[in-house]
């Protein structure tokens, strides 16, 4: 299975060990730390570590598919994947580090891991929560072709210490 995707811009690919200190200057930034779930803030070389440890037993049990996100000519820039929820759907999930903000990369990067798991993998469902104070990434996964589904919670982020109020959404096949 190629784990390699490459856009005009980015090639997503599994981290590497030379892509550690970096991972760790961009993430550890309350500003990325608190859009995401699962990212600790500070942000230590410890915590990288022991994240891209676990890559490939997720990758081989299907369950799990992150991406490094290399921007071309400059290197490292963020994150993307899919992580197995109960029952067919795919969760997806991206952070991009602060001084690559607004240059559409979050878009380019789920759009083609997307594109990628529907293609290679045959995923069918693809779910995605934003918080709401973060209106940046609802508009990333409108873009991409996710819709809201009614639904709302409560999700628990490790960088702000608590639960904060999340939209949920689902990718609907806009060339259905």
């Amino acid at each position: 299975m190629d784990y390699k995707i490459e856009t005009e811009r980015l090639i997503l690919a599994p981290f590497e060990d030379a892509d550690i200190d970096r991972r760790v200057a961009l993430a550890n930034d309350i500003d990325v730390a608190r859009m995401v779930t699962s990212m600790p803030h500070p942000y230590t070389r410890k915590d990288a570590i022991e994240w891209v440890t676990k890559h490939d037993a997720g990758r081989a049990a299907g369950t799990d598919f992150p991406f490094a996100i290399t921007l071309k000519g400059e290197g490292l820039v963020g994150a993307v994947g899919l992580h197995k929820k109960d029952g067919p759907a795919y969760e997806l999930g991206y952070w991009i580090g602060k001084p690559y903000w607004g240059m559409g990369i979050a878009s380019e990067a789920a759009k083609a891991v997307v594109k990628w798991a529907i293609e290679s993998r045959g995923i069918a469902q693809i779910v995605a929560c934003y918080f709401e104070d973060n209106p940046v990434s609802c508009r990333v996964l409108e873009k991409i072709g996710f819709v809201h589904d009614g639904t709302e919670g409560a999700c628990h982020s490790i960088g702000r210490g608590e639960k904060a109020r999340s939209l949920n959404m689902i990718w609907r096949d806009t060339n259905a």
